[in-house]
């Protein structure tokens, strides 16, 4: 809990807005924290985070900027995150750098992955050289931000399977190249993303498919071959 933390956001329009206020915050503040949606016509407002497993989002110098949250239930979006505020802009910032940078010196790269729990599930295995890019396509900032921990770049891109996981693996190139990245990527088996991976298979057997994984450039000639 207190190396990569998580909270929980209850099931109320107000529990949040009415401790923030009780504790001094103006109205004003409150609003622009990004914690509360304010209503249609500026009449009031209600907490954005309800029901939901909250993930809190630092810089990487461990200050928090923002949270993420994910539905317990069937709720529309499965994931939601902090708006823009004055203190955060997503595409500046890595999900669990600031946890994961002695792990990333020492193993000596980084495994880029898509969501939350991509990080957290390896992470509490063990598994600890992760960062995601914050459900936004890898940025300038990011790719600069993660260089700083390595004395020679190396990254591991490991997104999601699906088509829209493999449209990204493939735009992060050129912004990692740009940086002077060396890349590699790694596919999981059976469609699976890492949270899923570790959960059924173990971290030993996510740490066994790390030494397979592929240069960047066989990863675009196999995938221009499978189209």
């Amino acid at each position: 809990r207190e190396r990569l933390p998580l909270g929980y956001a209850p099931a109320s329009w107000d529990a949040l807005s009415a401790h923030l206020a009780s504790r001094g915050a103006t109205r004003e503040e409150v609003a622009d924290s990004g914690l509360v949606t304010v209503k249609e016509g500026g009449s009031g407002y209600y907490d954005r985070f309800r029901g939901r497993v909250i993930f809190p989002i630092v810089d990487a110098q461990g200050r928090l900027v923002a949270f993420g949250g994910r539905t317990l239930g069937d709720d529309k979006p499965k994931y939601l995150n902090s708006p823009e505020t004055a203190v955060y802009t997503k595409g500046n910032h890595l999900y669990g750098l600031y946890h994961a940078r002695d792990a990333i010196r020492r193993a000596g790269f980084a495994i880029l992955v898509e969501g939350y729990l991509d990080v957290v599930i390896p992470f509490q295995a063990g598994v600890e050289n992760l960062v995601a890019s914050l459900g936004t396509a890898l940025t300038e900032a990011q790719a600069r931000l993660l260089k700083r921990f390595m004395a020679r770049p190396q990254v591991i891109v490991n997104y999601d399977p699906d088509t829209a996981g493999q449209q990204a693996t493939t735009r992060s190139f050129e912004v990692l190249l740009a940086q002077g990245f060396k890349i590699n990527v790694l596919q999981l088996p059976d469609g699976l993303d890492p949270d899923e991976f570790v959960r059924e298979r173990g971290a030993d057997a996510y740490r066994e498919l790390l030494r397979t994984t592929v240069p960047y450039l066989d990863y675009v000639v196999d995938q221009a071959m499978e189209r």
